[in-house]
């Protein structure tokens, strides 16, 4: 797949704001599966690992934690993961950015997190989506992907700046 020819998965319409119907819940875990866990995905030579934690989420009681964090957000209000419809509908961008994380339409970066792991940045800025992989020896952890809102593109041009400064 082409990054160019990326689009969202379900019509906004059809996709409702707190929950995926069935259907759509099996469509989305069923690329998660195929892009992650049935056929490994190798990025610069290294295992994509990700959460197998099995998920106690109401919405999704037994799939794997790793599913769940890419399709929710966590809430500022409750403090709890909820359904993201924005994210869920791009899971099936993830490997293509990852695979093609050399094309001029990603901005990669790397920058090491509170705790001091280094994370890996894949940036679609025509699309404000990021994957960010972690250091996970001898793999790399699929953190999260997201759509990135006004608040998060300053800071992660300033992120994307310092890099390139550097290099």
């Amino acid at each position: 797949m082409f990054l160019d020819d990326l689009e969202i998965l379900f019509d906004e319409s059809e996709l409702d704001v707190d929950a995926p119907t069935n259907e759509q819940l099996y469509a989305m875990y069923g690329i998660f599966l195929n892009h992650f866990h049935k056929t490994p995905l190798i990025h610069k030579g290294r295992k994509v690992v990700f959460n197998k934690n099995s998920s106690r989420h109401p919405l999704f009681k037994g799939k794997f934690e790793g599913f769940v964090h890419v399709i929710t957000r966590k809430s500022q209000y409750t403090d709890r993961r909820e359904f993201d419809r924005e994210r869920a509908n791009r899971i099936h961008w993830i490997k293509p950015i990852l695979d093609n994380w050399q094309d001029p339409l990603v901005s990669y970066f790397e920058r090491s997190n509170d705790d001091g792991k280094l994370q890996y940045f894949y940036w679609m800025q025509s699309l404000s989506f990021i994957v960010i992989l972690r250091e996970f020896a001898p793999d790399l952890l699929l953190v999260t992907a997201y759509c990135i809102d006004g608040f998060n593109i300053a800071q992660f041009r300033k992120y994307l700046n310092e890099y390139r400064s550097k290099k």
